[in-house]
């Protein structure tokens, strides 16, 4: 057989391998095994929390993320996404398994809240007057979940949720008049009617009965990152602590965590909201994208994660000091059951 012959039907079985691998790495699925748990905490507030408990104390979970569930395939990349590798030719040839690692919670606002989340993480842009969720990825219309979250607080009088509008991207948090931009859309998506004022009392000295008129109404704390002095909602700076591990090792991301916990527990000058980012994140490097492919997707390794974080011997005492528990995939099966059971019962 001639060299030239050989080299050819090697070049033609590594492009076909290369397109084989390729399109396995861009199948969309984010997960083949969901289950939901049977139970609803639609009401866990209302049915444990007493009027007393200072607010930045009670334990509650989170969602990290929080709307990217509408993240698919098909989703348009963030027009404020800087990212290299998620655009051109290597964002088209990678785009399921970037959107695969994109999508941290898979179900909708109304399904977070029923399993029991008080505290979402938002990302928002905002573009041509229309407000998106994102992460990465365009992922729905946030009036819509607006809409759910509004819904939920009518239907169910003595629980309070922390909105934390961590990216708006497509407006200046130090112009007012953005601001105010802001602010009309909470006002629009009937956000604001539900928004505890920050000129009532210090979040320090917020309780429980405080924010539900002890457990008759329901109650949203909003955060952000504008800097307009009379506002009426929380200033970030000041009103949360939220330390982000940025690692996909399990080990790293507690041992981390162990420090926030030190920190926190040595400042006293640290009053606000304080979160436990118990988040495993995909490292860039080869070793994170074999973790990501053996994974196959984000929401497959925090379903791993969650539970590790669960059973380490030093949680009980990570979220004494952290109590905000933001994870992705916090409706995830088994866990969900285990964190509400652990929250009910340490609120007490």
């Amino acid at each position: 057989m001639r060299k030239s012959s050989v080299i050819k039907k090697v070049l033609i079985i590594l492009v076909i391998t290369i397109i084989i691998l390729v399109i396995i790495l861009n199948l969309p699925f984010v997960t083949l095994n969901h289950r939901e748990s049977k139970n609803d905490y639609s009401n866990w507030m209302s049915e444990t929390l007493t009027n007393d408990m200072l607010a930045v104390d009670i334990k509650m979970p989170g969602a990290h993320d929080a709307f990217s569930s509408g993240i698919n395939i098909f989703s348009k990349l963030d027009p404020y996404n800087t990212d290299s590798i998620m655009k051109r030719i290597p964002g088209v040839l990678l785009k399921g398994f970037i959107v695969r690692q994109a999508v941290t919670q898979i179900s909708i606002p109304k399904t977070l809240l029923e399993k029991g989340v008080r505290y979402f993480d938002i990302r928002l842009t905002y573009d041509d007057e229309k407000w998106i969720t994102k992460h990465n990825y365009l992922s729905s219309d946030f009036p819509e979940a607006a809409a759910q979250i509004t819904e939920f607080l009518k239907e169910n009088p003595g629980e309070f949720l922390i909105l934390d509008f961590q990216h708006i991207d497509g407006l200046n948090y130090e112009i007012d008049n953005d601001y105010d931009i802001f602010y009309s859309m909470l006002q629009s998506t009937g956000l604001a009617q539900y928004s505890y004022d920050r000129n009532i009392k210090e979040l320090s000295t917020i309780t429980y009965g405080d924010l539900t008129d002890e457990g008759t109404r329901s109650r949203v704390i909003i955060i952000d990152k504008f800097q307009k002095s009379n506002k009426k909602t929380f200033l970030y700076s000041t009103s949360i602590r939220s330390s982000w591990a940025n690692s996909d090792d399990f080990d790293k991301v507690i041992s981390f965590l162990e420090e926030e916990k030190s920190i926190i527990d040595n400042n006293s000058d640290i009053k606000g909201f304080r979160v436990m980012q118990a988040v495993a994140t995909m490292q860039m490097n080869f070793g994170g994208i074999i973790n990501a492919i053996k994974t196959w997707s984000l929401i497959e390794r925090a379903e791993d994660f969650n539970i590790y974080l669960f059973e380490y011997d030093g949680f009980k005492e990570l979220s004494e000091i952290m109590p905000i528990i933001m994870i992705d995939y916090s409706d995830s099966y088994q866990f969900v059951d285990y964190i509400m059971n652990f929250i009910k019962t340490e609120n007490n």
